[in-house]
């Protein structure tokens, strides 16, 4: 995949991974990303995004929407590279641009680059309750490998899911 590309299901987007974009426009980007990170997801499963993405083998890619002339996140997905694994840390699209195929279409453009890259399997956690996060997975071939009651805190059961790459 190369750096930037057009994404199809949004008039006037694209995909591009965070660093390919000038420092000024990531920290832009990071902001958009937390304030989207703090209306989808509990306090808990908030991502420390600038300790994550200090780590080397971590990348983000953002799905950029032109609106009225000034660039905005519609979607984000962080993913952790190690050597033949990767682990899918997070995955949002924010709330006006869902249900368009923008998340099924980020994670195959990821699928394409890591199988290019010789990366055998790509593992996440998702909590059992999130029926379209799981379904979403599902449709990417992910399939569901184990099953860890708490993991998410009381009650709340975490599903591990794997897509084997070609």
């Amino acid at each position: 995949m190369s750096k930037t590309a057009p994404i199809s299901q949004i008039e006037g987007s694209r995909i591009a991974d965070l660093t390919s974009n000038p420092l000024k426009d990531q920290q832009k980007y990071l902001a958009e990303i937390r304030r989207i990170e703090k209306k989808n997801f509990p306090s808990s499963e908030a991502l420390d995004f600038d300790a994550e993405l200090k780590k080397r083998n971590t990348n983000a890619i953002l799905v950029l929407k032109d609106v009225d002339g000034s660039i905005e996140v519609a979607a984000y997905l962080v993913y952790l590279r190690m050597k033949r694994l990767t682990l899918l840390h997070k995955i949002c699209v924010a709330q006006p641009y869902r249900q368009q195929g923008i998340a099924k279409e980020m994670i195959t453009l990821l699928r394409s680059r890591l199988e290019r890259e010789g990366c055998d399997s790509v593992q996440l956690w998702v909590d059992e309750d999130r029926t379209a996060a799981r379904a979403l997975y599902a449709s990417c071939d992910f399939k569901q490998v184990d099953r860890c009651p708490d993991y998410y805190g009381p009650g709340r059961t975490g599903l591990k899911m794997v897509l084997r790459l070609e």
